[in-house]
């Protein structure tokens, strides 16, 4: 199934209720639609600009659809659903905040600019309603940054990594698998932030090179030449061994 075809199969799902004029596509699944409209999809993540809207979507969807019960994680929102095989993650739009020390964000109910700006990259913060397939960019720099092969942090590179430094590998990840660059700025706190691995659990790190050993060899390759041009490789090995 392509994001296309799912989202003329959520269409008529909520055409008529609450969430018609309130749910988009968001992010990744956004990103890869418009660098590859035909691609087959495994996940989508859903964001619905409504207070506990992801949670209340995606019970929701449970009836419409007749599936599980979905997996709900009401402090942040968020809700887990399979719909035809592919994994959903709705969320409610919402602001972060990260209390000093603490992995988990503080989250609270916003419009559909505050949650772009609580996003990584700007790449990542695209958005595609669903009763239209209008692609929305509130930060109005990700369709730029995508047609021109960037990878940019949406608000201050060095606040963002300090915020959640997975962010590191991820840029990393993203520059790899998608063959961006990544900007000057956003490279320049790659580095300056290198240490900050080390602050993230094993299972973080873990997960992050699970999605990298997907790869061909030769990304690999590059993957680990990044990790040693940007300072990352020593404080990520103190978390998981790299083979």
């Amino acid at each position: 199934m392509t994001l296309r075809e799912l989202r003329e199969l959520l269409t008529r799902a909520i055409k008529d209720t609450e969430f018609e004029n309130h749910t988009y596509f968001a992010g990744g699944c956004v990103r890869d639609f418009l660098l590859n409209p035909d691609a087959a999809i495994v996940e989508a993540d859903i964001a619905v600009e409504l207070p506990e809207g992801g949670i209340k979507l995606a019970y929701f969807f449970q009836e419409k659809f007749n599936t599980p019960a979905p997996v709900i994680h009401k402090s942040f929102g968020t809700a887990k659903i399979i719909i035809e095989g592919i994994k959903i993650e709705s969320v409610m739009t919402r602001s972060e905040k990260y209390p000093p020390g603490r992995r988990h964000p503080y989250v609270q109910f916003a419009d559909l600019y505050t949650d772009c700006l609580r996003r990584d990259f700007t790449i990542n913060a695209l958005y595609q309603e669903i009763m239209t397939g209008k692609v929305l960019d509130p930060c109005q720099k990700g369709l730029a940054d995508l047609q021109a092969r960037v990878i940019r942090c949406v608000q201050d590179p060095f606040h963002s990594f300090v915020e959640d430094p997975l962010r590191i590998l991820r840029a990393l990840r993203f520059a790899v698998t998608l063959d961006f660059e990544i900007t000057a700025e956003t490279l320049s706190a790659i580095k300056t932030n290198a240490h900050l691995v080390s602050t993230l659990s094993a299972n973080r790190c873990a997960d992050e090179y699970s999605r990298i050993k997907q790869l061909p060899a030769e990304k690999i390759a590059q993957w680990k030449k990044l990790l040693e041009e940007t300072g990352v490789l020593n404080y990520l090995t103190t978390k998981i061994p790299i083979r």
